[in-house]
């Protein structure tokens, strides 16, 4: 596996989970790491712990709540004066039980979990693009019970109609395969890669902050689930080994190279997609 001194990587999410597993595994071998966190005292508290665990002198820490577009553009500002940026990981993620939505006025799932990724990567794609970087989307198998085309696109983007926690969760992730692949498609002649990636069934805390039955049965099964050091490994490998090197617009189910849902594959749905998340940012 490449070494990855010279490196500058932004990881959104990064004070739990997969995120934070990232984090630790990129700067442990030598990558400066820009970490993206929405909450102050818990953002501080992991880069302690991941300078500590790391070894590391080379992580930077951004405070922005990426359910906010404001937020995110805030927070772009900051990270397009990087000399370069190599890797983009979209990790971060919420599910609500609730319907729940933004200050924007978005279902907050779809919000978070596609809007933010959308505009973060849009806003600093240049960066990316003139570094031969990459974006890595981290999604979920979730997303094969997704469905985009069962309403109107801005209608499910804007939680109308009846609300399932479980769907609006299983919608964003397909939404993440269908940017990825829009992305490839789109920039990929640029000299950028981007992959999408399930990190695996693993116990983070997303599931956590809600007490709907799919949650609490989630973390009933939590004790026999895999570490999120998994789901840092397969980010790691999408980022730096040598043989996944040029690899774009691809979907990987942990370590492999995986076909999607069909709907994923639904090139139509991705480029209107791509268009009405333009238009709902600003872009």
């Amino acid at each position: 596996m490449m070494h990855l001194s010279e490196m500058i990587c932004i990881v959104t999410g990064a004070n739990s989970g997969v995120g934070k597993s990232a984090t630790i595994l990129l700067a442990e071998r030598g990558a400066t790491v820009h970490m993206i966190c929405r909450n102050p005292r818990k953002g501080e508290a992991a880069l302690v712990e991941i300078q500590r665990k790391s070894k590391s002198s080379s992580l930077f820490l951004h405070i922005a709540d990426l359910s906010s577009l404001a937020a995110v553009r805030a927070v772009a500002r900051e990270l397009a004066e990087l000399d370069r940026i190599d890797l983009l990981v979209n990790n971060a993620g919420v599910y609500r039980a609730r319907r729940e939505f933004s200050e924007d006025g978005f279902e907050m799932t779809m919000a978070v979990n596609h809007l933010a990724n959308y505009l973060l990567t849009h806003l600093l794609l240049d960066r990316i693009v003139e570094a031969n970087g990459q974006v890595i989307n981290v999604s979920s198998e979730s997303h094969r019970s997704g469905d985009l085309r069962r309403a109107p696109l801005e209608s499910i983007v804007r939680g109308e109609g009846r609300y399932s926690g479980l769907k609006a969760y299983s919608d964003s992730k397909l939404a993440n395969v269908l940017f990825t692949f829009e992305l490839a498609r789109r920039h990929g002649g640029d000299g950028m890669t981007t992959n999408a990636v399930h990190p695996g069934v693993l116990s983070t805390r997303i599931w956590n902050q809600n007490a709907d039955p799919v949650s609490l049965i989630v973390r009933l099964f939590k004790p026999v689930m895999r570490r999120p050091k998994r789901g840092g490994e397969a980010v790691l490998r999408l980022a730096s080994d040598p043989d996944l090197r040029g690899v774009s617009g691809k979907y990987f189910k942990v370590f492999d190279e995986s076909e999607p849902a069909e709907m994923a594959n639904d090139r139509a749905l991705a480029s209107e997609l791509w268009d009405l998340s333009a238009e709902l940012t600003g872009c």
